[in-house]
């Protein structure tokens, strides 16, 4: 016998969601442009990670990199500074998060993201 989905599935309304909702508007069941909008950009996100490398990392470059994005809020400023933020990493020896910070370094906004992602965090 096979499972059926149900119709409707209750989402948490984090802070981008709100965002997104508000921006939208309140467009009413059927017509509600939110859930459509939210699948546009799952979709294109899905797109974008599928075409984006995920860079090589050691098991411990994998450590420092979770310890600092773990409790973090992802942002633009977190992306772009990211290099410099396993610096201070405990995790490692003294150069790992050094030599690490130089690896992020040449990895694009996607990339970053995409090794984020690799941690399952």
């Amino acid at each position: 016998m096979e499972k059926k989905e149900p119709k409707n599935k209750t989402i948490w309304m984090n802070p981008p969601l709100k965002r997104l909702h508000k921006e939208l508007g309140e467009a009413k069941g059927r017509e509600g442009k939110f859930s459509r909008r939210l699948g546009d950009i799952v979709e294109r996100y899905g797109v974008i990670m599928s075409l984006t490398r995920v860079p090589d990392m050691t098991n411990t470059e994998k450590m420092i990199l979770g310890e600092v994005v773990c409790g973090s809020v992802l942002s633009p400023t977190t992306i772009k500074y990211m290099d410099e933020s396993v610096i201070d990493a405990a995790t490692g020896t003294d150069t790992e998060p050094a030599a690490l910070s130089k690896k992020i370094a040449s990895w694009s906004p996607a990339e970053r993201i995409a090794a984020i992602e690799s941690l399952r965090v």
